[in-house]
């Protein structure tokens, strides 16, 4: 009898271990999870009703003088008047995959914020394929009520405005669905203190420079080759600019290179183990979030079976340039959009739909 008992109490034990994983698994599990779910629709696409340019003279808010504007902003002006022509907004014809905007804001006590990081995520839970489309925050887009401005104030003007971080987000992701022409399901909102205080939390990143990158408003050099940072060093090398030779573009490579670096250390068994842990973190640091629980944890769940080296990077298309901005009644430095080349890397880049 005290043989069976012995037998007993471990196989209950593996029994319940089993369902236990057994649950996390029909709970968790990417693909059963998110296509099981009603996808959330935060913003589609919405066409943008511009004013002729000798309307837009007259109300004292030229978009661009005609000294300065090229064919690529006019090109970019006729998609907008337009409006974005592809990928279907119904939430049931894609349910393998959805879009998530990352935001990274300036915040600073008692002024409204500006987006400095916009990262459109496009999720696949059939593959576990992740691909990150970099939004430069210079980028020129037309603002309801504002004309032609840079798509990083859509977030401060609408905080300021509604008196709340959430109306700044809101505004951000519109302004995103409008220019890539896509339904955003799920959104993430961060500031600089979260993001390093988060990256303290999983025990830094592991960097591995081709070259030296010169921090200039820290006064010091990190060098060529592997390296270990906390949070500090993390949140001064994905603000760096000045001294890139490729500027905004290379920064926003950078951030990128930081975001796969968090990704792979977060999966590392110690922080797999501290999971319930982390996920307490991560809502501490982040400002403003639809992602639910379980939602985080089936996000690890795919992550943790995606080879970080393997997630694909574009930038948005476009090129620098100048134009007028109503904002501060003076010209400015833009991205200027390329919007055919981004139809024509649209559908690949975020999946099912077609751009005309």
């Amino acid at each position: 009898m005290k043989t069976v008992k012995k037998l007993l109490m471990p196989t209950l034990l593996l029994l319940v271990l089993a369902g236990g994983l057994w649950w996390a698994g029909l709970k968790y599990e990417p693909s059963r999870h998110f296509q099981s779910a009603t996808l959330p629709v935060l913003a589609t696409p919405q066409p943008v009703n511009l004013p002729s340019d000798s309307q837009q003279d007259q109300a004292g808010g030229q978009s661009v003088p005609p000294s300065s504007q090229s064919s690529a902003s006019l090109s970019s002006t006729e998609k907008a008047k337009k409006g974005p022509t592809w990928l279907s907004t119904d939430p049931d014809s894609a349910k393998d995959s959805f879009n998530l905007l990352l935001l990274a804001t300036d915040a600073r006590a008692g002024e409204a914020s500006r987006t400095d990081v916009l990262i459109l995520v496009h999720v696949n839970t059939n593959n576990n394929g992740i691909k990150l489309i970099s939004i430069p925050r210079d980028t020129r887009v037309h603002l309801p009520q504002i004309g032609w401005t840079k798509i990083n104030h859509a977030h401060a003007l609408a905080e300021s405005k509604g008196k709340n971080s959430h109306a700044g987000s809101e505004s951000a992701i519109q302004a995103v669905s409008n220019l890539c022409g896509c339904t955003i399901n799920y959104y993430v909102k961060t500031n600089f203190e979260g993001f390093e205080h988060f990256v303290n939390t999983i025990g830094g990143v592991d960097m591995n420079l081709d070259a030296p990158v010169k921090l200039t408003y820290y006064h010091k050099t990190l060098p060529k080759g592997p390296q270990h940072w906390d949070g500090t060093t993390a949140l001064q090398f994905v603000r760096e600019r000045k001294s890139l030779e490729d500027g905004d573009h290379a920064r926003q490579q950078n951030q990128v290179q930081v975001l796969k670096a968090m990704a792979k250390k977060i999966l590392t068994p110690n922080n797999l183990r501290q999971l319930p842990t982390l996920l307490t973190q991560v809502k501490e640091d982040i400002l403003d979030t639809n992602l639910s629980d379980s939602d985080i944890l089936s996000l690890a769940w795919l992550a943790s079976q995606t080879d970080t080296d393997e997630m694909e990077y574009v930038q948005f298309p476009g090129r620098s340039g100048k134009a007028y901005d109503p904002l501060v009644r003076a010209e400015l430095y833009y991205w200027l959009p390329d919007m055919e080349a981004w139809g024509e890397i649209a559908e690949e880049v975020l999946g099912a739909g077609s751009y005309e």
